[in-house]
């Protein structure tokens, strides 16, 4: 476990309890170990940012003034139509 941690409490439902408690048996891990690892799950990754279009704008340089790109931003940044 990393040095630098935060202790917390949280509130769970009975069946969010019964649910990690289920997940813990099934992995040999404890609940806190399964609390971790769906929160990791969602964390977002340096590729979820590499592989949106909406962030490598910039990288083929920006100009402003396209024509309706309020309007048409969708198939500007990705490519289709909304």
């Amino acid at each position: 476990m990393e040095t630098n941690v935060h202790r917390t409490q949280i509130y769970l439902t009975k069946e969010q309890y019964q649910y990690l408690q289920r997940q813990a048996e099934k992995k040999k891990a404890s609940i806190a170990e399964i609390v971790r690892e769906l929160i990791n799950e969602r964390l977002p990754k340096d590729k979820d940012y590499e592989d949106n279009p909406l962030f490598s704008i910039a990288k083929d340089g920006f100009s402003m003034g396209k024509p309706r790109g309020s309007i048409k931003h969708d198939e500007y940044i990705y490519g289709k139509r909304k």
